[in-house]
Formats: C-alpha cells, structure tokens, sequence
C-alpha cells in the first residue's frame, strides 16, 4: 500500500471514524495509549499493532488480544495481514477497513434540487411522542365508548388506555434496538411517535373505508379498499421505521418495501386470485348503518339485488356435483 494509508471504523454501510496514519508502526486498542482507540469493550486494551516489513509492505499482528482478530472475506482468525487496499477485519464488534489514499471514490451525486436543509422532522420534535400518544389514546378511548350500546364498562375503558401505552413504548423499545444496533442512535422518541400514528391509522383506516364503501356503494370491492388501505399504511409506517434504522437511500427504502407488500398482498389472496376459495355464505351487503346524507352514490335497489344473485344457484349446484 501507499505510505499513507486510512483506518476506517466502519457503522454498518457507512464510516464512523477515520484515521490518516503516516508513520509506523500503529497500535490499536481500548487503551489511551494507542495511536488509534476504539470505543468497544470487546477490544483488548492492545490489540493491533501495524509496521512495515522489510518487503516494504504494511502488515497488521494480533498483539495477543482475548478475543483475537479475523478476516471479513473470507472470515479467519488471524495473527497477522499483510494489507492490501480495500481489507477489513473484525476486532470484537468492530469492522476496521483499509484503504489507500489512490483509492477510488465514487462520483458526485448531483441532487435534484439545491435546497437548504429543512431541519428536523415532525417525527423529531421534542414532544411529538407524547402528543401522538395522547391523541391515540383518546381516539381508542372514545371509540370503546361511543361503541359499547350496554352499561359503561370502565374496565374496557381501562384497557383501551393501556393497551396504546402498552404497544407504543414496547414497539419504541424494539425499533430503538435496532436502531442502537445499526446507527449507534435510539431514537426512542422518534419511532414512539411513528409507533403511536400506527395503531391511529389501524383505528381509522376501517372507520374510513367503511364511509367511503357506504357514500359510494362499493359493495364487493370493500375488502380490496382495506387490503389497500392497511397495506399502504404499513409501508408508511415501515418507510420512516427503516429510515432511522438503515443508511439505505430513501427510493431503494421504497422499492423494497412495494415489492414487499405487494407479495404479501398477493399471498393474502392467494385462493381469492386463483379461484379457489370455499363458497361464501356471506352476502356483500353493507350491514353498515351511517345517515343517508353520507350516501354520495344512489343505493343499489332490490330488483338489481335480486338479478345478482341468480348466479348463486348455478354455483350451489356445479358445487354439488363436485361432491362425492
């Protein structure tokens, strides 16, 4: 390699620190006395140490470290790398890399708009948690209530206060470990906010269907308006999810996850698509009462319902030849 070389402490895809090194030999580890120190409690207070052989080349030695060293590609343990450009090792939960200063860079990226930065998000702001939490909260709170025609139940009333406050802090918690674990960042607050605005979309996504069905009389096409319905706010909320999670670019972020929903769709209605589905003894009638004013589309009338329905009793019948 070049006299100059760089260390690199890689975080997932992309570099949290990086080192010009000049002189030689290097040392690497925990301890203050290194020329490099790494930040983690499974490096040895002396792990590396990088001089240069007789040859010229720079080799990298394990200094007798607890947990030892190993090659990324192919994965080794190691005492000793003669480096080339380009090389990564693993010392404890830490990806080194080495590159030399000829090494090539890619393009510049060209954005699409010169823009000034647009500062933090909504999903950022210091009291954005807790003020989506609380709207969720009283949006379940009055839905139990409005919903329960018996004898107030208060401990209905109960559960639909804790269960959001429940599901919003676990859900936090384990996308702020993936966070952690990815980005070296929590963002408890963050994905608390997209969390809460989950389950609110999970509340009003029926809610919403149901009106749209109603006002214009969609009738069997129902169930495909909450199949689309659920599935687009799911990639919503696992757009912004991933977003603090990965260092992937928001469009590629997209892709992936259109693809995505659009297998899992198509998997939910797997024997719908193919035809093969048992015979329903439900009727696709909208056994929703809303005021009339809602109803944008006329009502479907009885005659035309009744014309619908003469196919049935070709199908009853081609199912009853079927039968052994």
């Amino acid at each position: 390699m070049d006299e100059v070389i760089f260390l690199e402490v890689l975080d997932g895809d992309g570099v949290q620190a990086r080192h010009r090194m000049e002189r030689f030999p290097v040392t690497v580890g925990r301890g203050y006395a290194n020329d490099v120190i790494l930040d983690d409690p499974k490096v040895s207070v002396s792990h590396l140490r990088i001089e240069r052989a007789e040859d010229g080349s720079l080799v990298l030695r394990d200094v007798g470290s607890r947990n030892g060293t190993f090659r990324v590609e192919p994965w080794a343990r190691l005492a000793e790398l003669t480096l080339s450009d380009d090389a990564r090792v693993t010392v404890g939960d830490t990806v080194l890399r080495f590159r030399s200063r000829a090494h090539a860079v890619e393009e510049t990226r060209i954005t699409a708009a010169p823009v000034a930065p647009t500062g933090r998000r909504v999903f950022d702001q210091p009291f954005a948690f807790p003020a989506m939490l609380a709207v969720t909260v009283v949006a379940y709170l009055l839905y139990e209530y409005l919903t329960n025609y018996q004898k107030t139940d208060w401990g209905s009333l109960a559960v639909a206060v804790v269960v959001p406050v429940f599901t919003s802090f676990l859900w936090a918690g384990v996308w702020s470990v993936a966070s952690k674990v990815a980005r070296r960042q929590f963002f408890f607050g963050t994905h608390g906010t997209i969390g809460s605005l989950a389950l609110l979309g999970m509340l009003a996504i029926p809610m919403g269907v149901t009106l749209l069905a109603y006002s214009l009389s969609l009738g069997a096409w129902v169930r495909w308006l909450y199949l689309l319905g659920y599935l687009g706010w799911m990639g919503f909320v696992l757009f912004w999810h991933l977003r603090y999670v990965t260092r992937a670019e928001p469009r590629r972020v997209g892709v992936v996850l259109a693809v995505v929903l659009v297998c899992f769709g198509a998997l939910m209605q797997a024997d719908s698509l193919l035809g093969e589905e048992d015979f329903s003894t439900g009727l696709a009638v909208d056994r929703t009462l809303l005021p009339p004013a809602f109803r944008v589309a006329p009502p479907k009338s009885a005659d035309a319902f009744f014309e619908d329905t003469q196919h049935l009793q070709e199908e009853v019948d081609e199912l009853a030849k079927g039968q052994p």
